[in-house]
């Protein structure tokens, strides 16, 4: 029968728990790496996060390096109620006074009642001629650049449901639709799709040998010609009469197709309210360019105010943070609080750094924006300000612009960030390697531990069964001398 053997019986030692403490000794370098990566992977982390906010900088200063945000313009109406507008870049600064005398609007006509939608209108087959121009003086003059669209509708299938759904279909510029309007009454409504004197209706009604019905029977119901009278042709009621816009700038006179107008005044567009009168203010756009400043401004301040919590030292604590002596971090917020220091001189301008223009670099590394000092030197020549932000001057190159070749130098592939990252992420492969030499050494470490307590265990028990022979017998001999 095999005996059970086990560490320590024999002795009565705790090998399990000498061996454990012992090991416990041998690992403390293990848990130093694993400490040590720790420290790595907090840095990764931190990078990634300034990684982003440097972005947020990149993308801001490149917002700066537009020379158009310098020359914008902006319109402004006395009343939106009246109108609304707007300018680009070509507009000029001046004010003027504008009546809205009649907004554009589209020709809409309606129906007679049908008691139904689903029964047939036509008694014979027939088609519907549909025409958009415009009405004067009684006469009707079509579109040239409008094609006619001519339906054709078959008795048995001429419900209003049917011939509003073959008028969408036709795509003839005007839309359908069926309105109740109670007493057991449908009628059909007819629109155009554009506004404008232009886009008048006209519904002509013909038999299959395009002979022209008129006489207010069967399809003949569905004919609008306003020259004609009711019964013979002119079958509809208008709902809103096609017209153009009329407007008075500055007493002047002027007619146009829609509601928005763009062509009356150079870089301006015009968007119809109400009839009434207002003013309109063209002046230069100095807040498009402020809050583009002011987004960098927040952004710089971001990641620097990132970059000081990570490197600070707690003097009172002894407690550094975790890129505290940080060369990458170090480098990185040198090159940041540099670029803010940029200066372009220019003939003629007073404006040569960003404190020029209200924003001033603190001890503490963040900066302050001055929306008055920078709105002054807007006011003051706009032209110099773009010049001294966005210039692309291959000599002299505005303070945005290499602003941004420095920011996207960080960012690149190559760059400061990602060269540090490559860094931090060959130290922790590292550390894994160091951790599998020194795994495998602890489980030889520990099995030559064992051994060594497993023969030190049977020399004890050996030693103790000796000791007790021995006592054995030096009592069996004291007794019998006795």
């Amino acid at each position: 029968m095999a005996s059970i053997s086990s560490s320590g019986i024999g002795s009565g030692l705790d090998v399990a728990g000498i061996i454990k403490q012992l090991m416990d000794v041998e690992k403390q370098p293990l848990t130093a790496l694993n400490t040590k990566e720790a420290g790595y992977q907090s840095k990764l982390t931190t990078y990634g996060t300034l990684k982003s906010a440097v972005a947020s900088v990149q993308t801001a200063a490149r917002a700066l390096k537009s020379s158009t945000l310098y020359s914008s313009m902006s319109a402004t109406s006395g009343s939106s109620s009246v109108f609304s507008a707007s300018a680009n870049t070509a507009a000029q600064a001046a004010t003027y006074s504008v009546q809205v005398v009649d907004r554009a609007q589209t020709h809409a006509i309606s129906s007679q009642g049908f008691a139904s939608i689903t029964s047939d209108v036509a008694l014979a087959d027939g088609k519907i001629k549909i025409e958009l121009g415009t009405f004067s003086g009684g006469t009707f003059t079509a579109d040239p650049d409008k094609t006619a669209t001519t339906i054709e509708i078959d008795a048995t299938s001429s419900s209003l449901e049917e011939i509003r759904d073959a008028i969408n279909d036709a795509s003839a510029g005007v839309r359908a639709n069926l309105v109740y309007v109670g007493n057991d009454e449908y009628k059909l409504t007819l629109t155009s799709d554009d506004t404008g004197a232009k886009n008048s209706i006209k519904l002509t009604v013909l038999d299959t040998s395009d002979v022209v019905q008129n006489n207010n029977t069967g399809l003949a119901k569905l004919s609008f010609d306003p020259e004609a009278a009711s019964g013979t042709g002119k079958e509809f009621d208008v709902n809103t009469t096609a017209q153009d816009a009329h407007i008075k700038i500055d007493g002047l006179d002027v007619y146009r197709t829609t509601n928005s107008i763009s062509d009356a005044i150079t870089g301006v567009t015009l968007s119809l309210a109400a009839q009434g009168t207002t003013t309109l203010t063209v002046a230069k756009d100095s807040a498009s360019a402020k809050s583009a400043m002011d987004t960098f401004v927040t952004a710089y301040n971001d990641v620097s105010k990132q970059l000081r919590d990570a490197m600070t030292y707690n003097a009172s604590t002894k407690q550094a943070s975790i890129l505290t002596g940080d060369s990458g971090a170090r480098s990185l917020q040198t090159a940041l609080r540099e670029m803010i220091g940029y200066s372009r001189s220019s003939a003629g301008s007073s404006y040569s750094t960003f404190s020029d223009l209200g924003v001033a670099l603190q001890r503490d590394g963040s900066l302050v924006f001055n929306s008055s000092k920078f709105e002054t030197a807007m006011a003051s020549s706009t032209t110099n300000v773009g010049d001294l932000l966005s210039s692309t001057s291959t000599t002299s190159p505005g303070i945005a612009v290499r602003m941004t070749t420095t920011l996207d130098s960080i960012l690149s592939t190559t760059g400061l960030l990602a060269s540090r990252t490559e860094g931090i992420n060959r130290s922790i492969t590292d550390i894994g390697r160091q951790r599998e030499t020194l795994s495998r050494r602890l489980v030889q470490i520990e099995a030559r531990y064992r051994k060594q307590f497993s023969a030190l265990d049977s020399l004890v028990a050996s030693m103790q069964q000796t000791s007790q022979y021995l006592t054995q017998q030096l009592a069996a001999l004291s007794s019998s001398t006795s």
